[in-house]
């Protein structure tokens, strides 16, 4: 069973900015594309004039646990809510730093909820609500949360997704690839890295690798730089037989990711199952260094050189 692949943070307001707002909507927009740095610029220019305006630094207190600066993520949402507790976005910020700085569930699902509270439209509250309860392993009540929104909210994207993970979740793999489908068509370009890289999941243990091959590469070709769908490709090449196919891909993700004692240990069994045997022991070995036990189980079983490097 693969692992359920959490989504990765996301800012979308359902709240028309007004006046001077029209600039953060800017900064808003740039934090959906993960433009961080002119995103911040944004608010810091914004707080220069007004030190206290809580819209503004919740979306800075965003952009600052987008980039995992959590410290910092926190100050700001802390400072918002001083501003105005009734803040809707305030209290997603300050939900969004719990969740992903300090993994503290609980608390985050009462953040998440106080947001709903102040604004009933807030869609990405749902669904943070949503991703607290699965943090929580409260899978059913996390399912009632996505799909009474989705009742409300039936055309945003990021229910739709969290539904896909909620099917993944319970091995409902025909209809997470149905959710991840109807994410694209919503909107093709939202979080595109992650949908095609949990479609591609979707149809791998739907037993469609042909299908997820290609998600696996639409991934790659929306974020070259995540190891994630690399790993994800070269295990599904595996999997089908492509070995030297597999090895190029495990490869790929060794560049990003050189200390992975796992990816050293696919890429022997790959040569291995290829019937380079001297490749293979090669990356045994070295994965072995790394501490992989089953890659030095490998090294005395199949390589005549049993030295670890």
């Amino acid at each position: 069973m693969k692992k359920l692949i959490i989504i990765g943070i996301s800012f979308i307001f359902g709240v028309t900015f007004q006046a001077k707002a029209q600039t953060l909507d800017d900064a808003v927009q740039y934090l959906q594309q993960k433009n961080y740095a002119s995103a911040k610029e944004i608010c810091d220019k914004l707080l220069a004039e007004s030190a206290n305006d809580a819209a503004v630094l919740a979306v800075r207190s965003l952009v600052y646990t987008a980039t995992g600066k959590y410290e910092q993520a926190a100050q700001d949402a802390d400072k918002a809510l001083s501003a105005n507790n009734a803040s809707d976005r305030a209290h997603y910020a300050k939900a969004e730093v719990l969740y992903y700085g300090k993994k503290d569930y609980n608390e985050a699902l009462q953040e998440y909820d106080a947001a709903i509270r102040s604004n009933a439209q807030m869609t990405e509250a749902y669904a943070g609500k949503a991703r607290a309860n699965m943090g929580l392993q409260n899978y059913k009540e996390a399912l009632k949360v996505t799909e009474d929104a989705l009742k409300t909210f039936p055309n945003n994207p990021e229910l739709h997704y969290t539904h896909g993970l909620l099917n993944f979740q319970r091995e409902k793999f025909k209809a997470a690839v149905e959710d991840y489908d109807k994410v694209l068509s919503i909107n093709p370009k939202w979080n595109t890295f992650q949908v095609h890289l949990n479609r591609g999941l979707a149809n791998d243990a739907n037993m469609k690798p042909d299908l997820a091959i290609q998600d696996f590469s639409k991934a790659i070709a929306a974020d070259p730089n995540n190891s994630a769908a690399y790993i994800a490709r070269g295990n599904a090449r595996y999997a089908d037989g492509q070995y030297k196919e597999a090895v190029e891909d495990f490869k790929k993700a060794e560049i990003l990711n050189p200390n992975n004692s796992v990816i050293s240990y696919n890429i022997g069994m790959a040569y291995y199952k290829d019937e380079d045997k001297a490749s293979a022991c090669k990356y045994f070995q070295k994965s072995c260094s790394q501490g992989n036990n089953n890659a030095c189980k490998m090294v005395v079983l199949n390589c005549s050189d049993r030295k670890i490097n």
